[in-house]
């Protein structure tokens, strides 16, 4: 018999996915409706969009530098010439 699929209420999964998706701004204002009600009552979904944010937040705050193209060329370059030499 199948179940009749609740309004409001999600599943664990369902409200994962959603966290994912309101991290990225891609998440429609219904669905952050269901996350927020199944977070009212759910200790997994907070542990998870408590994690998510944390690493959302890590994330934002790091400082990377990353090379460019033309570094990562010369780099690439000169890891070609010292593997001939090797040869």
């Amino acid at each position: 018999m199948k179940q009749k699929k609740s309004f409001l209420f999600i599943s664990c999964d369902e409200a994962k996915h959603i966290c994912d998706k309101a991290q990225y701004k891609e998440a429609s204002i219904l669905e952050k409706m269901k996350l927020n009600v199944r977070y009212l009552w759910c200790k997994v979904t907070r542990s998870y969009i408590k994690r998510n944010k944390k690493l959302t937040h890590t994330i934002k705050s790091s400082n990377i530098n990353c090379l460019n193209n033309s570094e990562k060329q010369h780099l690439q370059k000169q890891f070609k010439q010292e593997l001939k030499k090797q040869q």
